[in-house]
């Protein structure tokens, strides 16, 4: 093997160095910064021992002061960060990945398949520090997600005030709708809560919150025009009122239809966007911005007992910035939904992240 060292004053001209001495066939067994720039380390006809051998000298993966880690768990930084390598070596990710330090590499595979997008993965990188282990980089790239995930305290709805539940068809407007209006009852009493059904195209849409309502011991009426509306507003102006609104495509033209009856009533009217926690981020972000992020309070994140990845739904809310109120779970009313937490959310999509690598490693199993 021929092994060589060469050194540039950037990433692009270093690699012209490689492959003038050492052919198109090269690979970069390893790249750092120096002061006078960039330096590599290129072979021509590598081997896999080498590989190993490498992999084992990396002494930067190895030691983590943080915490001690036990082998098992060196073992596992070895192997992912040795993964990348081999990456590099095949030409998969030769002109994204020369110049990048292997931990650092390792940690963009680990946001991918979180399921965040180059953009967001990169803006993350970038935050973190290039000293310590691959674990010690993804520990604070996962604090510096959190801290960009914003969050808010649940609306206060008073006496005469009213929140609305919108979104598309099938995240679960009308079981969040019943979910609020049962722990606003039992915090403030059944007889300060009433529902109303403002779906005017879902068949059964009145039935199904007329039946929440009557499990919990409160008032509920519907109206599907701005008039009865404000009429149900009127009529519960001692009541907190908690509205469930049409599910529809965020491309329908009705949806600014909707937006426009429930909002500017005779009775303040808080928006809370409702998101399914299995959306991509492209939808959810064009779902944001349909409704107006203005004039949205935040986020209720519902089925995340449902959810493979959170990646989608999770940049979506860095890259509109709006808060997340509410998680749900399940389907049980008013129970299965905890205030939004950062730490808890990302804390689920690496569980949930970690649960599809081990499916994808046991012998004839699909992952999601």
């Amino acid at each position: 093997m021929d092994i060589r060292r060469f050194r540039g004053k950037n990433s692009r001209a270093a690699m012209a160095q490689v492959r003038e001495a050492l052919g198109p066939e090269a690979v970069i067994l390893s790249s750092r910064r120096s002061a006078d720039g960039v330096e590599l380390v290129a072979a021509r006809e590598f081997d896999e021992q080498h590989i190993e051998a490498l992999g084992g000298a990396e002494p930067q993966v190895a030691a983590d002061p943080a915490r001690e880690l036990t082998m098992q768990r060196l073992q596992d930084e070895l192997v992912e960060l040795r993964s990348v390598l081999e990456q590099q070596l095949k030409g998969r990710s030769w002109k994204d990945s020369a110049g990048v330090p292997p931990v650092r590499a390792a940690v963009g595979q680990r946001l991918a398949r979180l399921g965040l997008s180059r953009g967001i993965s990169g803006s993350l990188l970038d935050a973190v520090p290039q000293r310590g282990g691959l674990d010690a980089q993804w520990r604070i790239a996962m604090q510096v997600l959190a801290d960009r995930i914003r969050t808010a305290r649940p609306p206060a709805i008073g006496p005469g005030e009213a929140l609305a539940c919108v979104g598309v068809t099938g995240v679960g407007k009308s079981t969040t709708v019943a979910k609020l209006a049962g722990l606003s009852a039992l915090r403030h009493g059944r007889d300060s809560v009433a529902l109303v059904t403002a779906d005017a195209y879902r068949i059964g849409a009145d039935e199904q919150l007329a039946t929440f309502a009557r499990l919990l011991g409160i008032p509920h009426v519907s109206a599907t025009t701005r008039e009865a509306l404000d009429e149900a507003l009127a009529g519960f102006r001692d009541r907190r009122v908690f509205i469930d609104t049409a599910g529809m495509g965020q491309r329908d033209r009705r949806l600014l239809d909707q937006c426009e009856m429930v909002a500017g009533r005779i009775a303040p009217v808080t928006l809370c966007l409702v998101l399914s926690a299995a959306a991509q981020a492209a939808q959810t972000k064009e779902v944001v911005l349909a409704f107006g992020r203005e004039q949205l309070a935040g986020a209720i994140i519902t089925k995340m007992d449902e959810a493979t990845s959170l990646g989608g739904v999770l940049e979506a809310l860095v890259r509109t910035e709006l808060p997340a109120l509410f998680t749900c779970d399940g389907q049980r009313v008013p129970d299965d939904i905890e205030p939004a937490k950062a730490g808890e959310l990302v804390r689920v999509a690496m569980a949930l992240t970690e649960a599809r690598s081990r499916r994808s490693t046991v012998p004839g199993a699909v992952a999601s």
